[in-house]
């Protein structure tokens, strides 16, 4: 064999390895140079993704200008391609198209946006074997309305003591970012504080224990509404849900029962029919708290964590879909939901478990960290779109 030289030793055959030395680190040179493409394509794609999204809510906010009133159409209303620019790759191919999805109530002219962004990320070592490039596509879609399912929302927030400061500017933070992802053409929206204000006037001072006590309190601070955002889909920050959220403060111990009570009752009263309702309830801590103005025996007093489980129970079984955010719980997670009267909560339970016990099966958000709550409110958003087609991508 050409370039090799066989020899014999004791019985064994033996040859030269620097072939075998060359062919090994061509192959080792070939797998790094593979991962290391590979790895700088994928985050061309990551950053082509990121960049849709905007492009996509973008799109969605001008659907929404558009959607009042119209019959369907089904053809594709306007169509654009654009080049632009990622870094690590080479022009990027931008294709947005807006146009009407089969079956909406609203298409004026058109209620859905479809983004595609397309690039060839040159190669660093694949080239040494005929790949000069590695094409990388994204897809990005939303509807504005699109068929989507309308909702009725009551968003529960705990502004008690232990949420003061950065915490509860995370909590407001998410809201928003879950308001913002919403449609005000369908979607209705309330709020709901613990503990409750002294009235609605009181809804923007403190909010000491005591108001609990309070025959009248409002934990309603306010009802079901729309105007959160405008028809553009911009948030409107003198709205009464956006401007409270933005003044509530924080203050009070910590009771479950009669916010969630509150909660029901507007779904109950001001509800729309045949409209999916929502509880979302966020807390960091255990129920430690009850309303004075009830008797001692009151598993409101007494039972407060396994009282608030019972109320969620009954709004669950009227096909409310309930979300629990158990936010900052690495350490008071393990604490015991307390009587009011004093001395850990018979049967014992921890904060956790209510908060869990609390949400429908798989709507349990645990968020250790006093960490920023956008992810979080992401989430329950796609789990709220999914089945329908209004967040795609």
């Amino acid at each position: 064999m050409s370039g090799i030289r066989w020899t014999e030793r004791g019985g064994r055959v033996a040859g030269q390895t620097l072939p075998l030395v060359v062919i090994f680190m061509m192959s080792l040179l070939l797998a790094a140079g593979m991962a290391i493409d590979i790895g700088n394509a994928y985050r061309v794609k990551q950053s082509l993704q990121a960049s849709a999204a905007p492009r996509r809510r973008r799109g969605r906010a001008t659907c929404r200008a558009r959607a009042p009133r119209s019959r369907p159409r089904t053809r594709s209303a306007r169509s654009r391609v654009a080049r632009t620019r990622s870094p690590g790759s080479g022009p990027v191919s931008l294709q947005a198209a807006a146009n009407c999805a089969t079956g909406p109530e609203f298409c004026t002219p058109a209620n859905t946006v479809q983004v595609t962004e397309s690039a060839d990320v040159p190669t660093y070592f694949l080239h040494l074997v005929g790949i000069n490039d590695i094409t990388v596509t994204v897809h990005s879609q939303a509807c504005s309305p699109c068929g989507a399912l309308p909702h009725d929302i009551v968003m529960e927030l705990d502004r008690t003591g232990s949420m003061s400061g950065q915490k509860l500017t995370n909590a407001k933070q998410g809201v928003t970012s879950f308001l913002d992802d919403l449609d005000p053409a369908i979607d209705d929206v309330g709020l709901v504080v613990l503990p409750p204000a002294a009235s609605l006037g009181a809804k923007c001072g403190s909010a000491p224990s005591s108001n609990y006590n309070l025959t009248n309190a409002a934990y309603l601070v306010v009802p079901l509404s729309n105007d959160y955002a405008g028809s553009q889909g911009n948030l409107n920050g003198s709205s009464d849900l956006i401007s409270t959220l933005n003044c509530v403060q924080a203050g009070g111990q910590t009771a479950y029962a009669n916010a969630l009570d509150a909660a029901q009752a507007e779904l109950d009263a001001n509800g729309r029919p045949g409209v999916q309702k929502v509880i979302i309830f966020l807390s960091d801590g255990a129920a430690n708290s009850g309303p004075g103005y009830l008797p001692a025996t009151s598993p409101y007093r007494t039972q407060p964590c396994h009282t608030a489980i019972q109320i969620a129970a009954a709004s669950k079984a009227s096909k409310v879909l309930v979300y629990s955010i158990a936010y900052d719980l690495d350490v008071s997670g393990a604490e015991a939901c307390q009587s009011a009267l004093g001395g850990d909560e018979s049967p014992r339970i921890l904060a956790n478990q209510a908060m869990q016990q609390i949400a429908t099966p798989g709507n349990y958000y645990y968020q250790p960290q006093p960490t920023q709550l956008v992810g979080v409110f992401d989430a329950i958003t796609a789990d709220l779109a999914k089945g329908t087609s209004r967040i795609n991508g």
